[in-house]
């Protein structure tokens, strides 16, 4: 895998997209796609990174693109999305040991209520369900007898709900806990998520290394928001950062970041409020030509 992280063109970047680092996985069915990875793993793909690459800041691939600046071999930036307090307890130290520029992007509801994200949710609930199959009616039958089916589950809902733009998400994850009769959750504080609280962020953000960014205020596809509540998830996540640490946001990424997840009236907006670039979640490398409110990440797990 590590061959293969790099684009061997000249003059083109690569930005990295991770969601959580983790010391050990304690569970069956969660973290199945290893969103969040392991330590010992995250170490030796940023030591790969570090030997074969150009560590950039955010605002340095904005310069270099800005000013048709040429960009060193293998130029790269790590991110991270979404807020797991593992990004500051684990990942930040590694970072900072290795001297790599890292970009965070932290949904506000997160830090603020220590939340979950749907499918986080949906995974906790297949964990703990005893039942041995369901039938959702968006979904259809879904048979949940050992591991191999329960994540077999988990990817089909994944694949059919976030193509659903107008869902009610609260009311489905609620259908599905009743279903599954396991206890619905607001939070958890274990080690795939427990969310960064705003004195860690500061923190985060008096290091040189790392720059930190918005990814809206509840983590749902901006596109699935009209009107002034699509103001709210982006004015809100960008207040808060102004109240709670005197931060002006100039960067963000868009929540899920797939093509259906984000339009040209959402980079508008943004643009509006200052931000100054975007990524995308959507695979691939970025040359001197690429929008900076349209970058590609390459996502390992």
């Amino acid at each position: 895998m590590l061959r293969n992280l790099f684009n061997e063109k000249k003059n083109t970047f690569s930005i990295f997209l991770f969601h959580g680092v983790i010391k050990k996985n304690f569970f069956n069915i969660r973290n199945y796609n290893q969103k969040h990875i392991l330590k010992k793993d995250f170490i030796k793909i940023l030591k790969y990174l570090k030997q074969k690459g150009t560590s950039l800041s955010i605002d340095e691939i904005i310069h270099y693109k800005k000013n048709k600046v040429k960009f060193p071999k293998n130029s790269f930036n790590i991110t991270f999305d979404d807020g797991f307090e593992n990004n500051y307890s684990i990942a930040a130290p590694i970072l900072n040991k290795m001297k790599i520029k890292t970009t965070f992007y932290f949904s506000t509801d997160f830090v603020q209520n220590n939340s979950m994200s749907w499918i986080d949710k949906v995974e906790y609930c297949l964990e703990k369900t005893k039942q041995k199959s369901i039938f959702v009616d968006e979904i259809g039958e879904l048979i949940l007898t050992n591991k191999f089916y329960k994540v077999k589950a988990l990817k089909k809902i994944r694949k059919i709900i976030k193509k659903k733009i107008n869902i009610n998400i609260n009311v489905f994850v609620t259908k599905i806990f009743k279903i599954c009769k396991v206890k619905k959750i607001k939070s958890l504080n274990s080690n795939i998520d427990k969310k960064i609280n705003w004195r860690q962020i500061k923190k985060l953000n008096d290091n040189y290394l790392f720059t930190i960014g918005g990814h809206s205020h509840n983590h749902m596809p901006l596109t699935s928001f009209k009107g002034k509540d699509l103001d709210l998830q982006i004015n809100k996540s960008i207040n808060l950062f102004k109240k709670k640490l005197n931060i002006t946001l100039r960067h963000y990424s868009y929540p899920e970041g797939q093509k259906i997840d984000y339009n040209e009236k959402i980079i508008k907006k943004l643009k509006l409020k200052g931000i100054k670039c975007c990524p995308t979640a959507i695979k691939g490398y970025n040359s001197q030509n690429t929008d900076l409110f349209n970058l590609r990440r390459i996502q390992i797990t």
